[in-house]
């Protein structure tokens, strides 16, 4: 169904990579009246392990701004894999990845939807949903400035404070921190699928060619010290020779990721939720970037094609049908994960169909 429809004033909160993909898209169009908001001054740090998989730049290419942010992109066209055993091999295949630190990824989008014409308003706190007497949200404030509009889009991250979704959070925990003086693999990353983390692991992503970031996921209730987990992490599969002139240039920063095994509620009148706010991330990698892409992409097709009272239900519709497979098939892999079948599994790396499918799972599942 296809509907001409007049300008709508659009508000979005949060400038990550959801929110800002959508003003993007939104704003390119040249149809609507589009404010982006976000709580922060930019551009500004963002605890991340900054990794696009092969699949985000697919969708990055979509977008069309791969050419604007190769240049700022570090290219990975390896990685070397240490299964449960302690068995480690590198992995290589057709399609590659970039490390992108999200100060520089996130600003990107954000400005440049600003070009393309959305308002990008910063250091805006938002704090309370505005709604009609109907109780339709009509816009957002943050305690000194009301924004009023048509269509509200949520993309303010885990820690959506106006969430819909009844369920309670499930959560990894991560912590993270970076380097110089590390010596690696030029064009690897590392990661550990490390059974004091499991299903969770650590990983080594190179940023540039001398700093790197090394961080953890782990369970949130795990009563030790992070700190001490990273270090236990860290030891094992980094060693201290290669530590012995490591340079910590950013300190130890952790945050939370949330997940979900479906698609939960997205939308209530006047407003949608996208990204980490409607809880699309991958329960096994942490990775949210591309799940926060495409659910952008697809809250702006709704946008454009259905009438404003119809487009939650077809959104979250169109959710369910790109995001199910994708939530149910990490978190089944999250669970086999903690089984022996996949120590036993890791542990024949050498040979080559198990090398192709761990790779191949990697970048996909």
């Amino acid at each position: 169904m296809v509907n001409a429809k007049a300008m709508m004033k659009i508000a979005i909160v949060g400038a990550g990579p959801a929110g800002s993909t959508a003003a993007l898209l939104l704003a390119r169009s040249g149809k609507h009246d589009v404010t982006l908001l976000d709580r922060d001054a930019w551009p500004r740090m963002k605890t991340c392990g900054s990794a696009l998989s092969p699949r985000c730049l697919s969708l990055v290419t979509e977008l069309g701004v791969a050419d604007r942010l190769r240049p700022r992109a570090y290219g990975i066209r390896g990685l070397r894999f240490t299964g449960p055993s302690g068995r480690s091999t590198v992995l290589s295949g057709k399609e590659g990845a970039w490390v992108i630190a999200r100060a520089e990824f996130d600003a990107e989008l954000a400005f440049l939807a600003e070009q393309h014409g959305a308002r990008f308003v910063q250091q805006f706190k938002a704090n309370r949903l505005l709604r009609d007497s109907a109780g339709c949200v009509r816009g957002v404030s943050d305690g000194k400035q009301e924004i009023e509009c048509d269509l509200l889009v949520l993309a303010d991250g885990a820690h959506s404070r106006f969430s819909p979704d009844p369920r309670p959070k499930r959560r990894i925990a991560t912590i993270m921190s970076w380097y110089e003086g590390v010596p690696f693999t030029e064009g690897h990353m590392e990661m550990w699928f490390d059974r004091r983390v499991s299903p969770w692991y650590g990983w080594l992503f190179p940023e540039t060619a001398k700093r790197i970031n090394i961080g953890i996921c782990y369970d949130p209730d795990d009563a030790a010290n992070p700190r001490d987990i990273f270090h236990e992490i860290v030891a094992r599969h980094v060693g201290e020779g290669r530590m012995r002139n490591a340079e910590q240039v950013i300190k130890f920063r952790g945050a939370p990721i949330v997940y979900a095994e479906r698609v939960g509620p997205v939308h209530e009148p006047g407003a949608l939720w996208i990204g980490e706010a409607a809880r699309l991330t991958n329960a096994l990698t942490g990775e949210g970037i591309g799940h926060a892409m495409q659910s952008a992409m697809i809250a702006a097709s709704c946008i454009e094609r259905y009438p404003l009272d119809a487009v939650g239900k077809e959104y979250e519709r169109a959710l369910k049908r790109a995001f199910t497979p994708r939530l149910t098939g990490a978190l089944a892999a999250m669970r086999f994960v903690r089984t022996p079948a996949f120590s036993a599994l890791t542990a024949l790396t050498s040979i080559r169909p198990v090398e192709k499918a761990i790779a191949y799972a990697l970048a996909h599942v």
